[in-house]
């Protein structure tokens, strides 16, 4: 495909394309007999307005046209990400009703004359519904009750919301601006000229990039400073941008005479793919989980699945995780290893050459073979330099210097031999080779092409992942002391009799680089305990009995309890615990396979949850546990559980009153039986840590 690119003022403009590659290809289609209007969808979970042939009232329907429910839908309508409701514009109210059950009505926000909902968004967590009105005013509701929390004056008749996935901000689009506000301080962050109407906004998954439609063209801006970093010129209308999980791609609908769906590379900043489409299309997402990596779309008379498994993966996300597990095993000190003989070995200096050799290391070990189907031949030779370009199907090309009396010994190209390649990946997600020796098996010389460089000092500091090495070493000494504390707890419950070897209690801490609201670097500090009982005859003695979901039945819950409160009263972590230091704890509960028959009391002793969030397989998901309604599935007792460990961290580790605190609840239920599936992992993230440091 070629592309011509011309910079101006600092931005990448799109000028002409041509489509090629089918790697997005036709899954699966539902039919529908109704007009379908709009689309939205939280995983797999699906609704859509539509009307009927008379072009009567619109309702929503989710698969086989299925009501939801037969109030009419006068405007716009989301779906709560935890698929519990679902939340529509009937002439000046928004209703909120089941998305469970048909026709449930739960409840119902009044509107006016002046001030008429006009767009809805609910954030990623679900704990936060929002409305836009005619008047300008963006009002906050919580989706307990929703009743309101929160106003933002924002002056303008705003079409449309975005929440970023991370919860830091809303953006409102209005004519042809976009408005960014800070989520938590309701604040307003930047405003964003567009120049032409705007139609949709949407967040990357990882909120780095934020992608606006408009009448002419899609603008993506980084998020970090609200510049604009890529322009993509549609010459038309385009609509419903949406990323996919790993945030290479950007599928978007262009809004011609006949529609088509166009998949756009981020990284690459080109078109890969267009599909044209009969007739027009009225929706667009990508539906990210972790089971499978789907598109969906909306024709007018059916839902359209897309398979995305032939997308290039992006591998510089896959390489920087390897290369951070092989550094962090890397920097730590190894036994018998002297402080001296530590410092030599681990500095700035020699840490930059290391982190460059592992990711030339990890990009050589997912190529693979890869020459052996590239077909290399000679190409140009440049005589001043005394270079011979060596071509290949899909790599960059390469220069060997040879003399230009032995040219000619390259016209055979199955005469040449490659070996010892090594690779790097560059920053458009493309390997490249910069290592490899060439035989040519007609003279037997050896031609060495050697372009292994190291990483810069100033590169690595102002890369938004980097991580100072002092406090890295800091966090290595203090898992060394969260050890220490593990193993004296572990030894007294042993002696007392109360766990045995079979409780297998893990604990680790690592800095983990992020950014705040305002765009400036910070270093979150997270930390993991848990724990197991790996022998299944010892958990009924050692953690929780069959369908028993009180933490202080568990004797493993306990000492973990132990632990955490030492190391988070006594130990290190005390000091990073400090008055308002906002801290994310995800706490997971699990349940074994064995099935429940009937149903277990609870007593309500934690409270009592009406469709609460929760993760299950990094899937969103609704929770209802009372006194009332008792526990008959096993995704309800592994939650209760974690329910009970929140409950004990409240109520007894004295640093986590000062701080803010943000629970989340993941639930794990095995399908094997048996006491050693049932164990408790939670993970504090403390965000901006080393702030006060």
């Amino acid at each position: 495909m070629n592309k011509n690119w011309l910079f101006l003022a600092g931005m990448l403009v799109l000028t002409s394309a041509t489509m090629a590659w089918g790697q997005v290809k036709e899954y699966r289609q539902h039919a529908s007999k109704y007009n379908i209007l709009e689309i939205d969808n939280s995983g797999f979970r699906l609704v859509y307005k539509a009307v009927n042939a008379n072009n009567s009232a619109a309702a929503l329907y989710t698969y086989k046209d299925n009501l939801v429910t037969t109030a009419p839908v006068g405007g716009r309508f989301a779906l709560n990400p935890n698929g519990s409701t679902i939340a529509f514009v009937d002439n000046r109210n928004i209703n909120i009703y089941s998305f469970i059950k048909k026709d449930e009505y739960l409840f119902s926000i009044k509107g006016s004359k002046m001030q008429i909902p006009q767009a809805l968004a609910y954030s990623a967590d679900a704990r936060q519904f929002i409305a836009a009105y005619s008047n300008g005013k963006i009002i906050f509701y919580n989706t307990q009750k929703y009743l309101p929390s929160d106003t933002i004056e924002s002056q303008t008749s705003i079409k449309a919301l975005a929440i970023s996935p991370n919860n830091y901000f809303v953006v409102s689009l209005a004519g042809d601006t976009a408005d960014v506000w800070n989520l938590e301080t309701k604040a307003h962050r930047a405003r964003l000229a567009l120049n032409a109407k705007a139609y949709d906004a949407a967040f990357s998954p990882d909120a780095s990039m934020l992608a606006i439609t408009t009448q002419d063209k899609i603008l993506i801006f980084n998020t970090r400073n609200w510049e604009l970093i890529q322009r993509i010129d549609t010459k038309t209308q385009s609509r419903y941008p949406s990323f996919n999980a790993d945030n290479k791609y950007l599928v978007y609908a262009l809004k011609a005479d006949s529609s088509s769906i166009v998949v756009y590379n981020v990284l690459k900043q080109t078109d890969e793919q267009l599909i044209p489409e009969s007739g027009s299309v009225q929706g667009l997402n990508f539906i990210n989980t972790n089971k499978k990596s789907l598109l969906l779309s909306a024709r007018r008379k059916s839902i359209v699945f897309w398979n995305t498994d032939e997308l290039t993966p992006y591998y510089g996300k896959r390489l920087n995780q390897d290369v951070d597990n092989l550094m962090n095993d890397w920097i730590k000190m190894m036994d018998g290893e002297s402080l001296e003989d530590y410092q030599i070995r681990v500095n700035d200096s020699t840490r930059y050459e290391q982190m460059g050799l592992f990711q030339q290391q990890v990009a050589t070990e997912m190529v693979g073979d890869r020459l052996a189907i590239e077909d290399p031949f000679a190409g140009d030779y440049e005589n001043e330099e005394g270079l011979l370009t060596i071509n290949f199907n899909t790599l960059p090309p390469i220069a060997l210097s040879v003399p230009e009396t032995e040219v000619g010994d390259f016209k055979d190209a199955e005469k040449l031999k490659f070996d010892n390649e090594v690779y790097n990946l560059r920053s458009d997600d493309d390997f490249e080779l910069v290592y490899v020796e060439v035989t040519n098996e007609v003279t037997d010389k050896v031609y060495i092409y050697d372009k292994i460089g190291r990483v810069k000092l100033t590169d690595m500091e102002t890369d938004p992942d980097f991580v100072p090495l002092d406090i890295i070493q800091q966090a290595q000494q203090e898992e060394i002391k969260l050890q220490a504390v593990k193993e004296e707890i572990i030894a007294t419950d042993k002696q007392d009799k109360l766990i045995t070897e079979n409780t297998q209690i893990n604990v680790d801490a690592k800095v983990i680089p992020d950014v705040d609201t305002d765009g400036n670097k910070i270093l979150n500090y997270q930390v993991n305990y848990q724990y197991e009982v790996i022998n299944k005859e010892f958990s009924l003695k050692e953690d929780f009995p069959p369908g028993i979901y009180d933490v202080n039945k568990s004797n493993a819950a306990l000492s973990l309890m132990k632990i955490i409160k030492q190391s988070f009263e006594e130990g290190d972590f005390a000091k990073y615990l400090t008055e308002d230091k906002r801290v994310k704890i995800v706490i997971t509960g699990t349940a074994d396979g064995a099935p429940i028959n009937g149903k277990i009391k609870y007593d309500g002793r934690y409270g009592n949850f009406t469709d609460e969030s929760y993760f299950s397989a990094d899937e969103l998901k609704a929770m209802t546990v009372t006194s009332e309604t008792g526990i008959t599935s096993n995704p309800q007792l592994a939650f209760i559980r974690a329910a009970g460990v929140k409950n004990y961290l409240e109520n007894n580790i004295k640093t986590l009153k000062n701080t803010r605190n943000d629970y989340f609840y993941n639930v794990q239920v095995s399908e094997e039986r048996g006491g050693d599936y049932r164990k408790i992992h939670i993970q504090f993230l403390i965000l901006d840590a080393f702030k006060q440091q």
